[in-house]
């Protein structure tokens, strides 16, 4: 597959140096100077959160020294503008009360989701899970290899492919990482694994963010043995009784069955069950 070589360069091949966008902002040549109300957030641009107090700060700056760096944006309809990078200037602009925004018109050579993912990694907004699925969207989109995207975004392969493997978290685990309670490192560890393999103190654990993540490679090899075997029998039980099980036991074959209920009707139910 043929890759853009502009998109390897990163935002400069667009955008220029600083003193050239200067000096195209003076003569207007290559700027649009567009109306706020004419410019549309991006819906599937791939940062999802953005800090209030951050866009707080950069609209007080844009106040005082005005927007320096213009928005990049794609025609939308008519007069229209969708947002390709920028949308933190956007915002800010917005709180700013700017009423016309500096902007330069995407390539239409370029594909927007890979320069509005570039512009982000760039500026470090990005948070793991959303630039895991940003990577898979392009995957998914342009049928790139890791290899490829590696050379578009400026990634290692390896980083990319240990990211589009947290894809495959437990949705348990991946709101953690989304949240920002566990870390990368963490979730390459639990790659697999389901809250069912953990005992209930070091789910805690896990939960809190409060278990290093050699402590949960420990516990991942200390169980790993035994898990497959127990998350089957753990079904079997469940299904036959009809309630939820979890069997545990130790290196010396000690352990026990816990079957759980919601109430007082599920008890004695659960309790005549086992006596007939």
């Amino acid at each position: 597959m043929v890759t853009n070589k502009k998109l390897g360069k990163g935002l400069s091949s667009l955008l220029g140096k600083k003193e050239d966008l200067m000096k195209n902002k003076k003569d207007n040549s290559g700027l649009l100077l567009v109306p706020l109300e004419k410019i549309f957030r991006d819906q599937g641009q791939p940062r999802r959160e953005f800090d209030p107090e951050k866009i707080k700060e950069l609209a007080q700056s844009i106040k005082k020294n005005g927007l320096i760096q213009p928005l990049i944006l794609r025609k939308r309809d008519n007069d229209n503008f969708t947002i390709v990078a920028g949308e933190r200037r956007w915002r800010a602009a917005q709180i700013a009360d700017l009423k016309i925004l500096p902007s330069l018109l995407l390539p239409e050579d370029l594909d927007k989701d890979e320069i509005s993912l570039i512009e982000n990694i760039q500026r470090e907004d990005l948070k793991i899970s959303e630039e895991a699925h940003a990577y898979q969207r392009l995957i998914d989109k342009n049928d790139y290899t890791h290899e490829n995207l590696s050379k578009i975004v400026g990634k290692s392969r390896s980083h990319i492919t240990n990211l589009l493997r947290i894809l495959n978290l437990d949705a348990f685990f991946f709101s953690l990482l989304d949240k920002e309670i566990i870390s990368m490192g963490h979730a390459r560890a639990l790659v697999g694994k389901t809250p069912v393999n953990f005992d209930e103190k070091t789910l805690a654990l896990i939960s809190s963010g409060k278990i290093s993540v050699r402590d949960l490679e420990k516990n991942k090899r200390k169980t790993s043995s035994h898990e497959p075997n127990l998350i089957q029998e753990e079904k079997n039980l469940s299904d036959i009784i009809g309630f939820k099980t979890k069997i545990t036991y130790n290196k010396k074959g000690k352990g026990n069955i816990k079957i759980f209920y919601e109430n007082l009707e599920q008890y004695n139910f659960l309790i005549n069950k086992l006596k007939n």
